[in-house]
Order: structure tokens, then sequence, then C-alpha cells
């Protein structure tokens, strides 16, 4: 859970962030199980699959879930003597709250990016900039100044603090927070102020809510109302995609668990998901794996039994639970289980900074990206549409009822599109022109919007792949695109 963020916040307690991570051109790495000219992707033709929990094989209930967040974090900021009146209903925000903005920590600015790194749309607090304002404060060009690093290495955070943004829906809510701290700042004030340090204390609830330590404990706000009813912000699977896990471990084929989630809480969550028997669907679980550093650290794996650290390992079994850990040793195990000295792996996850970026970049896996944007922006097909009219195969019941409270939480009409923004779509072509368009077509095979979808699809359907030798390219959404990209 929030991979990046609390990782972010255990690694700076530790240490300096000096680390410079040497990464392959965006533009010109290679893409594993694809050859020129091959622009489908098919299950059937990987030796491994993994899985990410949080948002991917485990989906929450939205609307409970980023409501107790946002609550969380506002108290933990009143406790740091912040006044109470930056807490509010967030229903009543829900048109602010956006996936995939930038906070430009040092002007007290909310930022939408495009895919070149142009500033789209900005607010200052909870009041949108006019056009004047922002050419004023960023230049002719709006061109933002920290681009280059943000779309370099796809990191949640920049140096110093100086931007982040908000990639998932634990910490999402946050971006009301930030905007209410500026407004009354600005108003304590008596206009804008000069600089803006508020960042670190949003950083620290985080910190208080959602570091690993604080379930153990039932510490913070968010952990022991999500202990004390699971259901209340969980969503039992279908049992199409139980059946479907079972199907993938055919072949020799091995199935994997991955989460950035500690034991405890991961435990809790993937037995609201799966069932109690949910350890039959894998052949090793991987927890605490603190994504993006699995890909580039050089952590030791540590057995876990019952809970308990068992010491580090040098070597991974079967059926057995590991935290922390590396890419080369799972990846001999991977060897070593499929007979294959160079396995090809397709990840699933929802995070492009914790999954995709890394798991593409360093790993040289594919990723298929889970987007639940694409269902609130898209149209929402039957299975009938989905499956191919004449093909007769078994398929999987699945579970595609959508919820109309959820999707006015992941839509706004103030900050547009998470794919497109009109304004900028000068050839009239409907590509993905956003920062987080441009990450998602480069770094992901195919995108669909729950695990729901694909699992109810025989294993050896094939997809049309994103081309992402092509910035924006749509190809890769299934069961189709989101409907800002349809022309």
């Amino acid at each position: 859970m929030l991979s990046g963020i609390v990782r972010d916040l255990i690694r700076r307690s530790m240490m300096c962030e000096t680390r410079i991570y040497r990464v392959r051109n965006p533009c010109s790495f290679t893409t594993n199980a694809m050859t020129d000219g091959d622009d489908k992707f098919c299950l059937a033709d990987y030796d491994a699959v993994g899985f990410d929990l949080d948002h991917t094989l485990a989906k929450y209930r939205l609307v409970e879930l980023m409501n107790l967040a946002y609550d969380s974090i506002c108290e933990s900021l009143i406790k740091q003597g912040y006044d109470p009146k930056i807490k509010d209903k967030l229903s009543v925000h829900k048109d602010f709250v956006c996936k995939g903005l930038f906070l430009d920590s040092e002007k007290g600015n909310i930022l939408k990016l495009g895919h070149d790194g142009k500033i789209l749309k900005c607010s200052h607090g909870t009041r949108m900039m006019e056009k004047a304002e922002l050419l004023s404060v960023y230049g002719e060009d709006l061109h933002w100044e920290h681009f280059q690093e943000a779309i370099g290495h796809v990191k949640r955070h920049g140096k110093d603090l100086k931007f982040c943004f908000f990639e998932n829906y634990f910490d999402i809510p946050a971006l009301v927070c930030c905007a209410h701290i500026v407004d009354f700042l600005d108003k304590e004030n008596g206009g804008p102020c000069e600089k803006y340090d508020f960042w670190k204390d949003i950083y620290g609830a985080f910190g208080e809510n959602y570091i690993p330590a604080q379930f153990t404990k039932n510490a913070g706000w968010f952990f022991p109302s999500v202990k004390k009813n699971p259901e209340k912000y969980l969503k039992p699977s279908s049992n199409g995609v139980r059946e479907w896990l079972k199907d993938l471990k055919g072949d020799k084929r091995v199935v994997f668990l991955m989460t950035s989630s500690a034991i405890d809480f991961a435990g809790m969550v993937i037995e609201i998901v799966l069932g109690s028997d949910w350890r039959d669907y894998f052949d090793i679980y991987l927890t605490d794996a603190s994504k993006p550093g699995f890909f580039t650290d050089n952590k030791k794996f540590k057995l876990t039994e019952n809970g308990e650290d068992k010491g580090s390992v040098d070597e991974l079994e079967p059926f057995k639970t590991y935290s922390n850990g590396n890419m080369p040793d799972l990846m001999k195990f991977l060897s070593k289980q499929t007979g294959k000295s160079d396995p090809k792996v397709v990840y699933f996850g929802d995070s492009l900074c914790a999954d995709s970026f890394p798991a593409k970049t360093f790993g040289n896996w594919d990723v298929v990206l889970v987007l639940e944007e694409m269902e609130a922006e898209g149209y929402h097909p039957d299975l009938k549409d989905i499956l191919e009219p004449k093909r007769k195969v078994p398929k999987h019941q699945v579970n595609l009822e959508k919820d109309p409270e959820e999707e006015r939480y992941i839509l706004s009409q103030s900050w547009g599109s998470f794919f497109y923004h009109e304004e900028e779509d000068t050839k009239h072509d409907k590509h993905m022109n956003t920062y987080w368009g441009r990450i998602i077509s480069h770094y992901n095979t195919i995108a669909v919007p729950t695990i729901e979808y694909i699992a109810g699809m025989p294993i050896d359907y094939r997809y049309t792949k994103f081309k992402n030798s092509d910035v924006g390219n749509t190809d890769g959404f299934y069961p189709g695109k989101p409907k800002p990209l349809l022309t």
C-alpha cells in the first residue's frame, strides 16, 4: 500500500536522497516478449505472471476509502497544530480531487501537466488561476521547471521536496488539504506568501497514518478504521477472477504476488479479496517489497513465517512468504521454477511510478496497467460486447458493475480528463497529451480498468499493445478507449 509515499518516508528517515539511478533513455528502451512488428499481447506467451495487491488484485470501495484517507490526514494535521477549519467534508470538494496532479510546493500551486511539460491548468490553493496569472508566474511558454526531473525518473517527490505528485487513492485526498492550507496561509498573510513550507507536514501526516508499524500498533486514524471493518473498504473478487488465477498457473507458468504492503496488512486485504485459501492462487508470496527500490536496490529477501521475520535468505523457495528482496534474486527463482534461462515476465500493477516505470525500465518486464480512470471516463460494455461475437471460447463470469458515486469522485470537471487536454490537441487526432498519457503509453503493454475485465477472457486471447515509440499512443486500452480519446 502507498508504495511510493511509505517507502520514501522510511528511506528519508534513514538517509538523505543522494542516489542517482542510471535510467535508459525513456524513448529508446526495448521491450521484453516483443519483436519488431509484433503488436499483440497474450498471457499464454509468458513464463511468469506477477500481481501487485492494492488497487490491482484488491479493488477498494473508493468513496469510503478516500473519505477515510482525507479525514485521517486532516486529523493528523490538526494534531500538528493546524486550524481545525482545514477539515471539511471531502464530498464538498470531490470535483477538486483528481489523479495525477502535481504540487509545486514552494509556490503553493497545484498543476496539471502536458506530455511536454507545459502547464495545462493550475490552482493556487482552491482558486483556479487565469491564463494571465499563470504566464506571470511560469513564463510565456508555461513550461514547468521541474518537468525533466519528473519525466526522467517518474519519482513521486522531487529533490528537496520542491514538488510531488498524487497518484493513488490513499494520497489524492491530501490535495484538498494542501489547497486549504494555502488558502489559510494566504488569508493570514493578507495575500499570497512568498514561499510555502507546509508539504513536510502533509508528509508527516502520511507517515502517522500509513507506515506499516501503525497497522501493528493500531495507531493513527486510518488503520484502526480499516481493521475494525475491512469489508467497508474492500470489494471481494468475483469467482471468475479466482478461476482465472488458477488457469494462469497452467503450463508451468509461475504466478507470484508482490506487494509493498507489510504482511499483516496485506494478509488482511487479500483474505477479504480472495478468501482464506488465497495462498492456493500463487507460487510465492512477496511482501514489503519497497517498490520501486525492489528493481534498483539490492536488499536481501527475508523469510517470514507466521508473521515473524526469520532472517535473510540467499535463495527463494516456492510456497513461502518473503519480505524486502530484489529483482535479480527473484529472477533466479523464476528461472529455476520455469526451466527458462531468461523467463518472460508480465506484471499487473496500478502505480505508474512504482510499478510501470521501474518494472519496464529496470526489469524489462511487460506491464499490464490497472487504471480505474478508464472506466470512469469511458464506456461500460457488456461481456457480450467484449468477446468477439463469433468466437466460441469459455469465459469466466466476472463482475463489471460500476458505482456512479465512485465515478463522481474520480472524474473532475475542474481539471478535466486524466488522458487528454483538448486545447493542446492542435492536430485533432485525440492522442494522449497529458503527462500521464505519455507515461501510460510508454511503460505499459496494455491497460484495463480492473482485473475483472481481463479475467473474463481466455488466457490465449490476443490484445493490441500500446506502441510505446509513439507519444500518447492509444492502441493498448482494453476493452476500449476512454471517451475523451474517441475520434
